[in-house]
């Protein structure tokens, strides 16, 4: 008993004229403890979910008329370049290229022809995107230095791809669910390097959580493949 109440003594001395030996490393291993339950945290809540079930975003599907019609469809990067990483799902490359392929089903149904510039996990340079047709859509999900940063934007280069750029946009802000940028002049290779109608359209950024999971859900995907074929629908049928 006497030896118990003497080492209880002295570790009450301890606490009690010793704090300059445990204080700090007592504060260095709370924040760590903190820390790791922190992190933990994050990663429980943002760990994808094998039981995660798509968005069902119904909507309206139209029927469009194309008959004669040779669109190319560039899904953007590929193969060797991924382009923007996703922080929910997959990259740039494979998110564009799952829209192109959702996208070339839609228009081919319509009576288009349709070519793509690239295949799956296929390295295509700017220069070999070139490509004839009467129509030029190049897809892609851009990445931002602030996560702020949302919506989707057409881009056109020269004056007579103004038009299908607008009508493409005005389309594609009755499905989205994200910001409308506009549309705006942009020296991009794929569509400067063009002489016929062609548009360049950042679908979002995935820098930004909300734009990323909607582009990464394939419910979402399907709306921006309508809204777009209804834009290229609405541009062909007016020049008739």
């Amino acid at each position: 008993m006497d030896v118990l109440k003497s080492i209880l003594k002295a570790f009450g001395d301890f606490l009690k004229y010793k704090k300059h030996l445990y204080i700090k490393p007592l504060f260095i291993f709370t924040l760590s403890v903190l820390f790791i339950i922190t992190f933990v945290f994050i990663v429980k809540k943002y760990e994808p979910n094998e039981s995660y079930e798509p968005i069902q975003m119904e909507f309206e599907r139209k029927t469009f008329d194309l008959k004669g019609q040779r669109i190319v469809l560039d899904p953007g990067h590929g193969g060797d370049d991924p382009g923007a990483p996703s922080i929910f799902g997959v990259n740039e490359a494979h998110i564009v290229y799952s829209i192109a392929t959702k996208l070339q089903k839609v228009l081919e149904e319509s009576g288009a022809t349709v070519v793509m510039t690239r295949g799956e996990n296929e390295t295509v340079d700017l220069d070999s995107r070139k490509m004839d047709g009467d129509i030029f859509i190049s897809i892609h999900s851009d990445a931002f230095e602030s996560s702020e940063v949302s919506g989707f934007t057409t881009f056109y280069r020269y004056e007579n791809q103004i038009e299908l750029a607008e009508t493409i946009s005005e389309s594609m802000d009755k499905y989205a669910f994200i910001t409308n940028r506009g549309t705006q002049e942009m020296g991009y290779q794929v569509i400067w390097q063009l002489d016929y109608p062609a548009t360049l359209i950042e679908l979002g950024y995935l820098s930004n959580s909300v734009d990323d999971s909607l582009l990464n859900d394939p419910g979402y995907q399907e709306r921006m493949v309508y809204g777009i074929a209804e834009g290229i629908d609405n541009y062909v049928n007016k020049k008739k």
